[in-house]
Parts: C-alpha cells; sequence; structure tokens
C-alpha cells in the first residue's frame, strides 16, 4: 500500500495537481484526483481504469462550474492547458482567474505567468507579474522561481536584479524545492552574471537537485558522469559506477526519472549494468505510473507490437496490447510529447481500437507538427493535400512539405518534386515543374538516410521525367533520354527486384536502347552501388538516452498508415502509362492504385 501510495504521489505532481500543496482542498476534488491517479496507474500497466481518466476529468469540471470549487476551477485550467485543444490557452485562463480570484495560489501563478508572457502590452505583463508577485508572498515555490527569472531578465519595466533573484530561489530550495536547487546550479554557473560565476556552489546545488530527484539536474548530472564533460571551468572525469549508483538510489526511492533511467539501463546493458528485459520492463511501467511521459511513449511502443525477444524460446515478453498503447500515447499526449501525439494521430487515421476519424487524427499531427517532429510535418502536408480532417490546401500542403524536407525527411523533398511536376506549386522563371521535380528526386536518392521504399519512388519518377524527355527549357520540344532513364530504372529494380512495375519501365526504356549500351550502363550502375557506403552504425554509447542529446525519434510505423486516396498527378511518367504505382510502404508489392506518396 505505501508502493502504491508513492505512485500515486509522483503521478498527482507531474500532472500539476499535487493536493498536499493545496489549503484545505474538498474531500470531492480531492477523491477525483485521487481516481485519475489510479487511472494513470492501470493505463501504465496495460489495463483498463476502473473510472476512466476522462469521467473523473468531468466531475471536476462540473464541481469547478456549479461548485465554484477554486481548487476543481485550478485543476481544470491544468487540464485543459494540457490537451493543447483548440482555444485551449484561452479557456484554461478563465479557469485559473477564477481560482485565482478566490485566492488560490498555484492559480495566480499559472495565470500570471501565461498573462505575462503573452506578448501583449506592459500593462497586461505587469499585470501578470503582479499575480505572480502575490503568489510568491504567498509562499508559493514556484512563484518565486517565476519572479526570480523575471528579476534576472527584467521585464516590463521590472529593474535587472539578480540578488533578489539569488534570495527568491535561495528561499525556494530551503523548503526542498528542488527546482529551485538546479536554478541554482544555472545561477552560479552563468546566469547570475560573471561576478558571481561559482563553479564549486553550482557543482554543489547540481548534485542536491539530482539527489532529491530532479529530473533536470539528473539529466545534466548523468551526462556529465556517464560521459566526462566540462562543468564550468570543473573537468569532471567519466564515472559511470557512481552515476548507477545515484539512479538507482532515485529508482528506488520511486523517483519517475530514476526509474526511468534504470529502465533504459536495464534494456541496454550499459555503463556496467546488466542487460534484463524483464527488469527493464519493470522500471518503465514503474516509472509511467508516475507519469514520467519518456517512459510512458516507451511502453506504448512495447505493447503496441509486443516484444519477443526470442521467438524459439516459446516466451513472449510483451504481448500485443493496441487498447493499452493508445492509453499510454494519450498520457504521453498530454504532456505534449510530439512523437505520443504522432502514435495517437496514428490510430485515429487507421481505426486501431477505436473508431477512424481523420478530424482527430490530423488534430493529433498538427500538434506534433508544431513540436518539431519531421513525419508529422509530412503527415500535416498530406491532409491538407488531400483536404482529409481538414479544408484542402495544396498551399500549406507544399508549406509543411518543405518543413519536413528542412527538418531531414526526405519524403518531403519527394512530395515537393511530385507537387511541382504536377504543376501545384510554382516554380523559379529560369526552371520547368520537371526541372523542379527532378531537382527534388535527385536530392531524395543522394540522401544518406532515406528509406528504400522512398529511394524506389524517386528513382522511377526521375527516370519517367528522361523517358519522356521532359527535362528541357519550357516551350521546347520533348528530348528524351533513354539512357539516363534506363539508368534510373535499372536502380529501382535493384532495389525492388519483384515489382512489376520497375520491371515494366525498365523494359520499356532497354527497348529504345542497343545491347551495347545496356552493357555499359549496366555496369556504371553496378559500379555506382559498390561504391556506396554501408549505412553507418550507431555508435555505443555509455549513458542512456535520458542523460544525452537524442536522435530524432521515429514513429511507430512510419510510413505504414492509410490516409484517403490521394489525387494522381496530371504528369506521371509516361514509361509507367498505367495508372498504377508501386506501394510505398514495400516496393516488393505489386503497384496499387494510388499515389504512394500521399498515403503515407
Amino acid at each position: 500500500m505505501i508502493l502504491k501510495t508513492c505512485f500515486l504521489v509522483a503521478a498527482a505532481a507531474a500532472l500539476g495537481l499535487d493536493t498536499k500543496e493545496w489549503t484545505k482542498p474538498s474531500d470531492e476534488v480531492v477523491a477525483q484526483v485521487q481516481a485519475m491517479e489510479e487511472a494513470i496507474s492501470a493505463m501504465a500497466k496495460g489495463e483498463a481504469p476502473k473510472v476512466p481518466l476522462q469521467e473523473s476529468v468531468d466531475k471536476i469540471r462540473e464541481l469547478a462550474d456549479k461548485g465554484n470549487d477554486k481548487d476543481a476551477q485550478f485543476s481544470m485550467g491544468v487540464l485543459i492547458q494540457q490537451s493543447n485543444a483548440q482555444n485551449a490557452l484561452a479557456e484554461a485562463l478563465a479557469y485559473y482567474k477564477k481560482a485565482a480570484d478566490q485566492g488560490h495560489l498555484q492559480a495566480m501563478n499559472n495565470y500570471g505567468f501565461i498573462i505575462a508572457g503573452s506578448g501583449q502590452d506592459v500593462a497586461k505583463t505587469q499585470e501578470g507579474i503582479g499575480f505572480i508577485r502575490k503568489a510568491a508572498e504567498g509562499g508559493l515555490n514556484a512563484a518565486r522561481r517565476n519572479m526570480a527569472s523575471i528579476h534576472l531578465n527584467g521585464l516590463a519595466g521590472e529593474p535587472r536584479d539578480p540578488d533578489a533573484a539569488l534570495k527568491l530561489l535561495e528561499q525556494a530550495a530551503a523548503e526542498g524545492d528542488n527546482q529551485a536547487q538546479f536554478e541554482l546550479a544555472q545561477f552560479f554557473l552563468e546566469l547570475g552574471g560573471p561576478e558571481r560565476v561559482d563553479d564549486d556552489k553550482a557543482w554543489d546545488w547540481l548534485n542536491k537537485a539530482a539527489d532529491a530527484g530532479n529530473p533536470n539536474a539528473l539529466a545534466t548530472l548523468g551526462s556529465v558522469l556517464f560521459d566526462g564533460k566540462t562543468f564550468g571551468a570543473r573537468k569532471i572525469e567519466p564515472d559511470p559506477a557512481k552515476a548507477v549508483e545515484k539512479f538507482t538510489k532515485l529508482a528506488d526511492q520511486n523517483v519517475p526519472a530514476g526509474l526511468r533511467t534504470m529502465g533504459e539501463l536495464h534494456a541496454s546493458g550499459l555503463a556496467g549494468v546488466p542487460k534484463d528485459f524483464t527488469k527493464a520492463l519493470d522500471y518503465f511501467t514503474r516509472a509511467a505510473q508516475g507519469n514520467d511521459a519518456a517512459a510512458q511513449v516507451i511502453l506504448g511502443g512495447y505493447y503496441d507490437k509486443g516484444v519477443d525477444l526470442d521467438p524459439a524460446d516459446g516466451k513472449v515478453e510483451v504481448a500485443p496490447n493496441a487498447a493499452g498503447a493508445l492509453e499510454l500515447y494519450r498520457l504521453a499526449a498530454r504532456n505534449n510529447v510530439p512523437l505520443a501525439l504522432y502514435n495517437v494521430g496514428v490510430f485515429y487515421e487507421e481505426g486501431r481500437t477505436l473508431d477512424q476519424d481523420p478530424t482527430k487524427a490530423f488534430a493529433n499531427y498538427l500538434q506534433a507538427a508544431g513540436g518539431g517532429f519531421a513525419p508529422a510535418m509530412q503527415k500535416v502536408g498530406v491532409y491538407y493535400l488531400n483536404g482529409a480532417g481538414t479544408l484542402k490546401d495544396p498551399i500549406a500542403a507544399s508549406g509543411w512539405f518543405s518543413r519536413a524536407a528542412a527538418a531531414g525527411l526526405p519524403e518531403g523533398l519527394l512530395s515537393l518534386g511530385v507537387m511541382a511536376e504536377s504543376g501545384m506549386v510554382p516554380v523559379g522563371a529560369e526552371s520547368t515543374p520537371a526541372k523542379a521535380a527532378a531537382e527534388a528526386y535527385t536530392q531524395v536518392i543522394q540522401a544518406p538516410q532515406v528509406a528504400e521504399a522512398t529511394r524506389f519512388e524517386a528513382l522511377l519518377r526521375l527516370g519517367g521525367l528522361h523517358f519522356r524527355g521532359a527535362l528541357v527549357a519550357a516551350g521546347a520540344a520533348p528530348a528524351p533520354d533513354y539512357e539516363s532513364a534506363y539508368r534510373y530504372f535499372k536502380q529501382a529494380s535493384i532495389l525492388a527486384p519483384a515489382n512489376e512495375l520497375a520491371a515494366a519501365t525498365l523494359k520499356e526504356a532497354a527497348a529504345k536502347l542497343t545491347p551495347e549500351q545496356i552493357k555499359k550502363l549496366d555496369e556504371a550502375v553496378a559500379q555506382t552501388a559498390a561504391a556506396q557506403p554501408a549505412p553507418a552504425a550507431t555508435p555505443a554509447a555509455d549513458a542512456p538516452a535520458s542523460t544525452r542529446p537524442a536522435p530524432r525519434a521515429q514513429p511507430t510505423e512510419p510510413g505504414a498508415s492509410a490516409t484517403p486516396p490521394a489525387e494522381t498527378p496530371a504528369a506521371m511518367p509516361a514509361a509507367a502509362a498505367a495508372t498504377t504505382t508501386p506501394a510505398a510502404t514495400d516496393p516488393e508489392k505489386k503497384p496499387g492504385f494510388r499515389l504512394p506518396l500521399f498515403g503515407r
């Protein structure tokens, strides 16, 4: 029972609804927060909660609206703000203001923080600062930290006053506020100004914050200890064993960040920690129960696909559980985790465990794209192009494809190429739609990290442009280049030997060439293939993912989705005269009857 209570308290704090901080909360609202915590605990284990999370949210809303309960009003502000739904901020502000007017310190702080940072006029900013200051004077440590930041940066006429900031942070830290302890480390490291730099104090505060379980401090300290780095002027030698000792202690105290880190270590077998999936799964589950969003995404991935480490042993480590995966992704999405939002969108798009809903899929993709997740940017472009879940808007589509391409996603370039080839986007005065498309396809083919299906389609499309002789000046007669067409079709056929479209286009191009030309081109393609380096392996690391910069996350099912059929561009390759194109997710499959690019 003690262990369960620890989990529930951790979940409450992570949700921003720690009832211990409130002044004499009503039994009704405490009961609903408790029900939410229990729901999160069940969902982290892949179980259906006894009381659905939304049911508790609805009851809290009723207490806020009909009962004028200040804690319920604050809770609704937090929950609505976390939802990231349309007009969420305005609705959350209204609830915060109602609670603030009743003296709720947390509501004052949140309301003031949003108003102060809204970018409106100075008077509005000063109004927000007034709410934050009042909450700080009331003893709320989060407000003290916000006021410290205001003093450090100077805002809306407030003078820059590092000494005042230091006093506020020290007050909060003395009361055990571990985020204030972490911010003191930053203060003495650099934020307090050159004259206040003290590496020893910064190091001490960082360790205090980490020992107290602050996730920011843990990530910083773990990175320093695992890898060995400079901390200010101090050179910290690598000490993975010490780092593991700290994280083990935190995990024993059920600190979510410590639990998740130990899960990562046992899953990877890094830093001398034995590789043990069973232990890793237990740590991830406990961290997810504490509302650790990263652990929720990891567990969601396990339940989404299932885990069977050794099919020959007759044991399945994690059975597939789509419903459980969705709930975990939803939990993480409440914390605005782009990958979680993306995966929730995939569930709505595919209609897995719920009704297919393009509008909700688009809304989740849009939020994930706003968080910088490149595959979501691509999805948003697809939905705008097709008018699925939103209004049809080719201009918006091309904009999102451009963002995806700029973020390093070759599919974005491929989409832009198809749109250019189809005359759906403007091109430069010295270019033509075909030339703009060819440039995009060439970049896709040359990209160091690109899915085979994407490279395959780019090769076929580029070959088609050469076959039709489309790469000429505007108004000029077509000038087919069958050798170039054959070369690209040949490369495509090597990627997918069983693909009927690749074979047909290659045969059509070969019919335009002599045997000597074909032999020479085959040799050139073989030499090019042999010269291409193998994909670089990811180097081993001694630190868990939570303590070092993470690579771009990949969606649970990249490219394996089912958006509505798309328009077929007007300019399909002539060599592929039929209305078919290869399935985008598997170049070995037979051609389908839709443009695969627009089904990503």
